[in-house]
């Protein structure tokens, strides 16, 4: 990682973020100011958040009328994320976003962050004797898929080797963006199924297991400062972190340019 971020023994001087559930395009607002805010010289960030009401989320290449092929979702509120893969039903979970420095968009290091924060969760999962596996090292089948070979709408039913598995089913992914000097990560872990999306069980239906959200995120945070090296240090957003952010929301994810694009 960036020497810039690190503390006299080594170890990446972070920020912590713990927000309050909010609507999904403050949500997406937020991650991108934190990745300029990154890439701009500031400390590698973790966050965790939730949102105040059952939002669909577009990959950034999805269309937007692909989204009458989940018809559970109809009724839910739309943003479009700035990271690709499928559409996801943010609802009974929780999603994390991590930015961190890096040497250049091509460094081996991109790789280290996905593999790090997956390899936190699942530590942090096992803590509460929930024990889940890479999609690569499961005995999972893939989903059947949509008819014609085309990938499924939402991405809890589509399978990358990284994808942690529990039961058979997927109940955590991530995706990521970069900028020039830093990299946004950000993901969701199903804590239980959504009314909008009952296909789609979640840890709580899969283990019996109730995680409440600030305990979960207390041990992924401690699992990812072990994996990283890093000293999180609790802090809210910066108010220019914050004011970027409004910004961000106006110019896109609250626009119809933004989420209709496609």
């Amino acid at each position: 990682m960036d020497p810039r971020v690190m503390t006299q023994g080594g170890r990446i001087e972070g920020r912590l973020i713990v927000d309050s559930p909010a609507p999904g395009d403050w949500n997406m607002a937020v991650d991108q100011a934190l990745l300029e805010e990154v890439d701009g010289g500031g400390p590698a960030t973790l966050r965790f958040y939730a949102w105040d009401e059952p939002t669909l989320s577009l990959g950034y290449f999805q269309r937007a009328e692909a989204r009458s092929e989940h018809r559970e979702s109809g009724s839910a509120a739309l943003v479009r994320r700035a990271t690709g893969g499928g559409a996801i039903l943010h609802d009974v979970e929780l999603t994390y976003s991590l930015c961190v420095p890096i040497r250049d968009r091509a460094s081996a290091e991109v790789r280290t962050v996905y593999d790090s924060m997956h390899r936190s969760i699942t530590a942090a999962l096992a803590d509460f004797g929930v024990r889940v596996q890479r999609f690569a090292d499961s005995a999972a089948p893939l989903p059947e898929g949509p008819p014609g070979g085309a990938e499924p709408f939402l991405c809890f039913q589509r399978r990358t080797d990284e994808d942690l598995i529990l039961a058979g089913y997927k109940i955590a992914g991530s995706a990521q963006r970069r900028a020039a000097a830093a990299v946004l990560q950000h993901g969701s872990v199903l804590l239980s199924a959504s009314r909008l999306a009952p296909q789609l069980p979640g840890i709580r239906q899969l283990s019996s297991a109730n995680l409440a959200f600030d305990a979960l995120a207390s041990r992924i945070a401690h699992h990812a400062g072990q994996e990283l090296s890093a000293v999180w240090n609790a802090l809210p957003l910066s108010a220019r972190a914050r004011d970027r952010a409004a910004e961000i929301v106006a110019e896109r994810f609250a626009a119809d340019s933004w989420n209709l694009r496609r």
